[in-house]
């Protein structure tokens, strides 16, 4: 659990704990989400980035549930209310809990106003710091000893080598670290702990008293230390609770111990109503048990939402190799500092900005709150850079890098990635422009939620989620300002991934529109997001790839479609013809008569044209991002594709490659059978897309039928097997097996995975 402002150099804070029976244990201090900790789950149950939420930690090998409450005001205060329950049989374990808080900014000060006892805190005694920054301005922090039926580490006398170490005080010290590495205070806690025990053993080298284990364990300021980083440690027996108290110094309403259970259930309260407006389960999802379920995803997707600040490692100079199609090693130098404010995939395995991922990311939110999705868009196109490319994974700072292998540290502006962020926001525009066109709003109503959009005039703000939707003329305001920005991405684009066509004396519709991913080797091609997916056994520039075709034809239409919002009918109708072009191509270049599907292609030894086809998700990619005209004749191979269980079909989801195919789950088998949420959901909207409405009546009746059936099923299979997963285990994953449907890859995967929210809300049937 961790606070920070969105502000490059500010406050931090977080809280760590670890079992104090045992000196083995430090080094098990929970800090860091990780996927190696024996938990039976972890996570919010109930969250909002603007109103605050509960989260539980279940703790199995200590035994220990540790709850968080957190709360937030309009004003910018915030507290937390931590609570400790011991499983049964761990009733009279002793927990150590830490509370740390660093100022990172230059010139800031942060400090005790009880100053620092070297004997600790008295029981029941809080502690207060006083901060002032020039981001924060005036602030306190108080850090109660919370209720009287809270019981501390009470260790006798002779138990204890100095008065010092007595674990029922509440102990604390200050000390200065450099401002980006106040982040590992789990390694800066065990060596000053580390530190005591050494001047302990060598001042008692002796003694007859035999230690007990939580006070060797005790925080001591041996050194007289002041500075940036405060840390608080607290020594529980059984159930304990506390708070933490973030307030301003020019507040009219503080919060106080008093007062957090009443925001604790205002929290509560306005989260169920905002996500029940926003989600309007349909059947079989429209229960209370289906509901709860809903809640946890979306909760734990939107505290997945974080802001990141760091320089970025950069190789701007090697040359991709693309004669051994080996892969290269990236020298990267440092550019930046650069922020970025975005969801992750994966609090535990991925805890940075991935740029394909976002687009998925922000399907539920913008349901949930358009103005949030609108702040997290911005943040990534601040990032598009004067050639109008984005890195594919903001791995900003230090930390972040601490969680990268240092190959996959240093990107290259000659990679691409698939650019789903452009669906998202042009969903966003239209939207508003639909409801500028209708003369009416019909939102999320009023919330008593904090301000978010500034600079707006004499509008009141305050209570509205939904500003851009509204009033539209902000949206076209900021699309207007971007556009530019958008087209030079786009151009990156066309012009970085362009395939070949004069060479090998191709012909289709257009001489132009043609693609192939750079930066693939004979194994992978990371640059598509489907890492492992077969292709053509040899790279060769001769190939084009009908996924990355079909993602430009994506960006087309979006850039026409923003263009059309604006007004600005040359650029609209540029973009039309591009869009024709494109869709001409995927069926002139990509369509195999004889395989009966969408195949990528390339050259053999005498440069003549061969498919090479592997059916799965790269083949469905002209349907799952609508590049197919409705009606189209090939619509009907691509239904029973989908729907087949000797290809694709699984009773828990759409297989990512065909089981007949020689290649399904060989190799690391990574996108070589398992069931991907994000595509899935793209393949329940393209049914729902093509078969339905005017488009449906375009089909036979036989097709028709078969994708209402596909449809219906496959929406129901989705959301069954990730909550069976869900509540056998505690995790929702990054990506389940197509044969027995269990849960694989990353755990506590609430990036894509939790479009299962969008797919609840989706109609029953065609």
């Amino acid at each position: 659990m961790g606070v920070r402002p969105r502000h490059p150099h500010s406050l931090i804070s977080g809280l760590m704990w670890f079992n104090a029976d045992s000196t083995n244990n430090l080094q098990k201090a929970r800090h860091f989400c990780d996927q190696g900790l024996d938990f039976q789950g972890f996570g919010w149950d109930q969250y909002d980035p603007r109103l605050g939420g509960h989260q539980v930690m279940k703790d199995n090998e200590f035994g220990i549930d540790i709850h968080t409450d957190f709360v937030k005001t309009e004003d910018g205060n915030w507290a937390m209310r931590v609570k400790g329950i011991p499983r049964p049989g761990h009733e009279k374990d002793s927990n150590s809990i830490v509370f740390y808080t660093a100022l990172e900014s230059p010139g800031g000060m942060l400090t005790s106003a009880s100053g620092s006892p070297f004997e600790g805190f008295a029981e029941g005694e809080s502690i207060k710091l006083f901060g002032h920054s020039i981001e924060l301005d005036g602030f306190d922090i108080e850090i109660t000893d919370g209720p009287d039926t809270n019981t501390h580490k009470v260790v006798k006398r002779r138990s204890l080598l100095e008065p010092s170490l007595d674990p029922a005080r509440t102990h604390y010290m200050s000390m200065n670290v450099p401002e980006d590495q106040a982040w590992r205070i789990k390694d800066i806690f065990g060596v000053m702990i580390q530190e005591s025990v050494q001047m302990l053993a060598e001042k008692h080298h002796g003694s007859t008293i035999e230690p007990d284990p939580a006070s060797l364990l005790i925080l001591r300021n041996i050194h007289n230390f002041e500075g940036n980083l405060h840390m608080v440690q607290k020594t529980f027996v059984g159930e304990f609770e506390f708070d933490i108290i973030y307030n301003t110094e020019k507040t009219s309403e503080r919060i106080t111990p008093e007062n957090v259970p009443a925001l604790i259930s205002d929290v509560k309260e306005k989260f169920s109503k905002k996500f029940q407006r926003a989600f309007d389960l349909k059947p079989p999802f429209n229960t209370p048990e289906y509901e709860k379920f809903g809640h946890e995803v979306m909760s734990n997707l939107l505290g997945g939402i974080g802001y990141y600040y760091g320089d970025s490692l950069v190789d701007r100079d090697s040359e991709l190799n693309e004669e051994t199609y080996e892969h290269i090693k990236l020298d990267g130098e440092s550019e930046g500092p650069y922020e970025l404010f975005a969801a992750c995939p994966s609090r535990t395995f991925f805890p940075r900005g991935f740029y394909w991922d976002e687009g998925f990311h922000l399907i539920p939110v913008l349901d949930y709150d358009v103005d949030l999705t609108l702040e997290i868009l911005k943040s990534w196109f601040n990032l598009i850079d004067e050639d109008g490319w984005i890195a594919r994974e903001q791995i900003l700072g230090p930390e972040a890098r601490s969680k990268v292998p240092h190959e996959f540290q240093v990107q290259s502006p000659k990679i691409a990635n698939p650019p789903t962020l452009m669906l998202v926001f042009v969903e966003l525009l239209t939207r508003a422009k639909q409801l500028k066109d209708e003369g009416g709003f019909n939102g999320l109503g009023d919330l008593d939620e904090p301000v978010q959009a500034e600079g707006y005039g004499e509008i009141d703000f305050t209570g509205i989620t939904d500003a851009h939707l509204r009033y539209p003329d902000l949206l076209i305001s900021y699309a207007e300002e971007i556009y530019p920005k958008l087209q030079r991405h786009y151009q990156w684009f066309r012009r970085t991934q362009k395939g070949e066509l004069d060479e090998f004396d191709r012909e289709p519709y257009s001489p132009r529109e043609a693609y192939r991913w750079r930066g693939r080797t004979y194994s992978h091609c990371l640059p598509s997001g489907l890492d492992d997916y077969p292709r053509a056994p040899t790279p060769d520039v001769g190939e084009l790839n009908v996924d990355l075709i079909s993602w430009i034809g994506t960006m087309t239409r979006s850039m026409r479609q923003m263009a059309e919002l604006l007004g600005k009918t040359d650029d609209a109708e540029k973009y039309a013809k591009i869009q024709l072009e494109i869709t001409k191509n995927i069926e002139d270049l990509h369509w195999s008569e004889t395989d009966k599907t969408y195949c990528d292609i390339s050259v053999n030894n005498e440069d003549e044209d061969e498919f090479f086809c592997f059916k799965g998700y790269i083949s469905l990619f002209p349907f799952l991002l609508k590049q197919m005209e409705p009606g189209n004749k090939h619509l009907k191979d691509i239904v029973e594709l989908i729907s087949d269980p000797d290809e694709l079909f699984t009773p828990y989801g759409i297989r990512s490659l065909s089981k007949s195919d020689p290649k399904y789950k060989t190799g690391e088998d990574y996108w070589r059978s398992p069931i991907w949420y994000n595509i899935n959901y793209l393949i329940l909207d393209s049914l729902l897309h093509y078969g339905s409405g005017k488009n449906g009546a375009l089909l036979d009746k036989e097709t028709r039928e078969l994708a209402n059936k596909t449809y219906s099923e496959l929406r129901v299979n989705l959301v069954e097997n990730v909550k069976t997963n869900f509540e056998k285990t505690g995790y929702v994953f990054e990506q389940y097996n197509d044969v027995t449907g269990e849960g694989q890859g990353a755990k506590h995967f609430y990036g894509w995975t939790a479009v299962v929210t969008s797919i609840m809300k989706m109609p029953t049937s065609l």
